[in-house]
């Protein structure tokens, strides 16, 4: 397992796509929060960690779109499969492949969140907490991504898939949808949201059951996808 790891984390850092993807993700974050803080006169880590929802449903799909799909593409999936590893192994591996590209992403917007530590006074432990949501979260969208990567052959239908799917489930926790949605349906659907969950920590909270929620839910969805490649071995 930890020779494919590093074959997937190596896919990354070795081309320039990997670096560019995670680039340009930390340039919309820095600026988007920069914007903010500007646009409100506070130093608050808040609007950021509510942003981060919305940058992760484009970032994490176009990171694990071709994580299954190109292997299917190329035919090299049946070769993987025969290798003396289990479904679990491989899909665990492409999993904490694409969690470790989220989190070279994530570090390089620490910057700011530490100048502003260093110059309000802001608890770091707030922030850190704040980071913690946005790994779980993190966590949680890649492994529904790369399930989506595993039922096709086509990147670009993978992450349009993945994408539609965690813009939904981070619409569910907008405001646009208490307008759209009935309010009953609403209530029923909007604990189930993962956004409603990472909240918590974006308060600088650790609550239980959202640490549970995540966990659960991401290993339900990698779950989901070592029964989709055992169907093909």
């Amino acid at each position: 397992m930890k020779a494919l790891y590093f074959k997937e984390l190596g896919y990354y850092l070795k081309n320039p796509i990997g670096y560019i993807v995670v680039v340009l993700f930390a340039v919309f974050a820095n600026f988007l929060f920069l914007k903010d803080i500007f646009a409100i006169g506070s130093a608050s880590m808040r609007p950021f960690f509510d942003m981060l929802p919305w940058l992760f449903m484009i970032f994490i799909p176009a990171v694990a779109m071709r994580v299954f799909a190109e292997e299917r593409r190329s035919n090299t999936l049946e070769t993987l499969l025969t290798l003396p590893v289990s479904e679990t192994q491989i899909v665990l591996a492409k999993f904490f492949g694409v969690v470790t590209i989220v989190v070279l992403g994530l570090s390089l917007t620490l910057g700011i969140p530490i100048l502003l530590t260093v110059l309000s006074g802001m608890a770091i432990q707030e922030v850190m907490v704040g980071y913690l949501g946005a790994l779980l979260l993190a966590s949680l969208f890649a492994a529904i991504s790369i399930l989506f990567s595993s039922l096709t052959k086509n990147q670009v239908v993978a992450f349009l898939s993945a994408a539609l799917v965690l813009f939904f489930l981070v619409l569910l926790n907008s405001d646009f949808t208490s307008n759209v949605i009935p309010r009953e349906l609403l209530n029923l659907l909007s604990p189930l949201a993962p956004v409603t969950q990472y909240d918590s920590f974006v308060k600088g909270l650790i609550d239980l059951r959202a640490v549970v929620y995540m966990l659960s839910f991401t290993a339900l969805f990698i779950g989901l996808t070592v029964i989709d490649l055992e169907k093909r071995s």
